[in-house]
């Protein structure tokens, strides 16, 4: 006879907030101080949200002779959503937005040189490093991700009202990247 208690004991599950999020930001940040893969504290506890990455592969269809078939001829690898709670001095949020800046040049009218909508080349913003570790219950690393070439492609608006005062601020980063790899324990 089915029992609830028999489908708890036999049914191990993974817990989705049990994670932590590292980063290593490209050496042109690396002086904001929220850590590597070493000390990872400084960011991992301000990331409230994250998505371990998905892949699709791309296909084509084969009619040449019988049922059609799909046959695969790339990958691409999804975007993923972080929200990020700003620390005091907001320098995650600055992170982001320096970062950026070096990716599309801002407008600056005090500038005499009109340097505004410049595109960078990928090579000089595309370094950033991501790791999205999954635990279980008893603090093992159950899922490691490792994103490379990451890079911000949104920043989300930061609200801010006047009748929320129980509560913190935070806001979101959509990161695109090159491809990821996963090793599971």
């Amino acid at each position: 006879m089915f029992s609830i208690s028999q489908l708890k004991a036999n049914l191990k599950i993974v817990r989705p907030n049990l994670f932590y999020v590292d980063i290593i930001p490209p050496v042109f940040l690396s002086d904001y101080g929220l850590g590597s893969f070493g000390d990872a504290e400084k960011f991992s506890y301000r990331c409230e949200v994250a998505e371990l990455p998905g892949r699709t592969i791309a296909t084509t269809d084969d009619m040449s002779f019988g049922p059609t078939a799909k046959l695969a001829y790339d990958v691409t690898y999804n975007d993923i959503n972080l929200q990020i709670i700003a620390s005091e001095d907001m320098k995650e949020r600055k992170l982001f937005e320096d970062w950026m800046d070096r990716i599309v040049t801002p407008t600056s009218l005090n500038s005499s040189e009109f340097k505004g909508g410049l595109i960078k080349y990928y090579s000089d913003y595309a370094s950033g490093l991501f790791r999205i570790r999954q635990l279980n219950d008893k603090g093992t690393v159950l899922a490691k991700y490792t994103l490379y070439n990451a890079y911000p492609i949104q920043l989300s608006p930061m609200n801010l009202s006047w009748g929320e005062t129980d509560t913190y601020q935070r806001f979101a980063v959509t990161l695109s990247y090159r491809y990821h790899t996963a090793e599971f324990t």
